[in-house]
């Protein structure tokens, strides 16, 4: 039976949001370097890149949904998610390094050539990994905010608050990586002189950086919500004992809610341009753009007023326009607003690489798109809350985990799929060459890199809205539901 629940303290919101940042240190340092990374610091083809990733997707299938049942079942003295919040970090760390730090004898050492199927072999592995232990973390922390707020606008509150804690640290982490740690050039065996993050060699110190954030701030965060333990939800003995086949009944009964079936569809596709995004988009600013590293580093930081404004400004806008308007609105500015400077670049109007004029435009064109992002985030995160309370009058069950677990394998598997056809085209199409210097690649390669990070790239995201436009959970429906649950817990 569940404890008579308090006001929640802003210590613990703090607390339950820098959990967010070792899940922002894993995926930044993942999504933004690793492509680059292993196709021209080390020299792996970037179709066996796209492939290596997308093999994970396999293991998420399978970890991302019982990690979610599983804590939704889970008993102990420290309730059902903590006991993943203290399990996960090591093992992520751990990961993080390993894809980082290959062996010499697979890179080819100084001078050597990579070998390709073992190089592929490795990334695949620790990249399985890293996923499964990061699913261990995000789907027990990101059920755990749903549990910690019930009412509608103090959960707005706590996922503003999250994606704000999480942003911010991100940007500061990628303003750190890029103006100090990958800041400046490098000069390689071969005599060529190359931009820090096209040199394998400089990796390790922001690789051990990162994998110290993860460990230290997902421990403070489980540290710092375990006096909530007693007003959290409990699971009955006779639902913990669940079998495997009933597990999966369950995942496929969660489905049955057609609000979720089509926010998840949605998110799906959305998540394909933002595969494609992460794959394509160091290219581009190191290749389409010319920027340097210490140019580069600017991005992180000045998105980080934008990050607050767009996540402070959700629960306001969400109490006047209730969530799905917050939801398409951050959707349709990040897709229309986002891929606007690319677009001007191929038709020639934009300053000329070099220009004093080019890095504003860029920077102001990322806040604005960031912010949007922002202020949508929050309103996904706030629905899915909403969504488990609407189930649990539904069907009699608390799923957080299992509707946070969907939501995180469907992120996973569409974004996956972005870095594969993103690395397919990388090498078919755009035919980007090896140990390329910026500002030396073929016009046709840079124009063709530009199409498909620009308008190419939104399309997924655009077939996203009508089925965000079919979500009906409305704000008067989900105040209705937490009546009739209220009714319930009193019978």
């Amino acid at each position: 039976m569940e404890t008579i629940r308090t006001p929640l303290p802003i210590r613990t919101t703090l607390a339950y949001g820098i959990g967010e940042v070792g899940e922002v240190v894993f995926l930044g340092m993942f999504n933004t370097f690793i492509v680059i990374y292993y196709n021209q610091a080390i020299g792996l083809s970037n179709s066996l890149i796209g492939t290596a990733i997308m093999l994970a997707t396999i293991g998420d299938a399978i970890s991302d949904p019982m990690v979610g049942m599983i804590s939704d079942r889970w008993r102990s003295r420290l309730g059902r998610r903590h006991p993943f919040l203290f399990t996960a970090p090591i093992p992520l760390a751990v990961s993080l390094y390993a894809i980082f730090s290959p062996p010499d004898f697979l890179t080819g050492g100084v001078a050597g050539e990579p070998n390709q199927i073992w190089l592929f072999a490795w990334l695949a592995v620790w990249t399985i990994c890293g996923r499964v232990f990061v699913t261990l973390y995000t789907i027990p922390h990101h059920a755990l905010g749903a549990e910690l707020a019930k009412d509608p606008n103090e959960r707005s509150r706590l996922f503003s608050s999250n994606a704000i804690i999480g942003y911010v640290s991100g940007a500061l982490f990628s303003f750190s990586v890029w103006g100090f740690f990958l800041s400046g050039e490098s000069l390689l065996a071969d005599g060529s002189v190359v931009p820090k993050h096209l040199d394998a060699s400089a990796y390790p110190p922001v690789v051990l950086t990162a994998c110290g954030i993860i460990l230290v701030m997902i421990n403070l965060s489980a540290l710092g919500t375990l006096d909530r333990v007693p007003y959290l939800s409990s699971v009955a003995k006779s639902d913990a004992r669940r079998s495997l086949l009933s597990f999966y009944r369950e995942m496929v009964g969660v489905f049955a809610n057609p609000n979720y079936t089509f926010l998840m569809i949605g998110f799906f596709l959305l998540m394909i341009s933002v595969g494609l995004s992460d794959t394509l988009s160091v290219f581009i600013a190191t290749y389409f753009w010319e920027f340097k590293p210490e140019q580069i580093k600017w991005f992180g930081l000045v998105g980080v007023p934008a990050i607050i404004i767009g996540a402070t400004a959700s629960p306001r806008l969400m109490r006047k326009f209730d969530r799905k308007p917050v939801l398409i609105g951050g959707l349709l500015g990040l897709l229309i607003i986002g891929p606007i400077p690319l677009v001007l670049r191929l038709f020639d109007l934009m300053p000329a690489n070099g220009s004093e004029y080019l890095l504003p435009i860029i920077m102001f064109n990322g806040m604005v798109s960031v912010m949007c992002a922002a202020a949508g985030a929050v309103a996904m995160m706030s629905i899915l809350g909403d969504i488990a309370d609407e189930n649990e009058l539904l069907f009699g069950l608390r799923q957080e985990g299992l509707i946070y677990s969907a939501r995180a394998f469907f992120a996973k598997a569409s974004n996956s799929a972005g870095h594969f056809f993103g690395g397919i085209i990388l090498d078919v199409y755009i035919i980007f060459p090896f140990d390329a210097v910026p500002g030396e690649v073929d016009a046709d390669v840079i124009w063709r890199l530009g199409l498909f990070a620009g308008p190419i790239m939104c399309i997924a995201g655009f077939c996203a809205l009508p089925f965000y436009a079919r979500y009906r959970l409305t704000r008067a429906k989900h105040l209705e539901i937490l009546k009739e649950l209220e009714k319930t817990s009193q019978r």
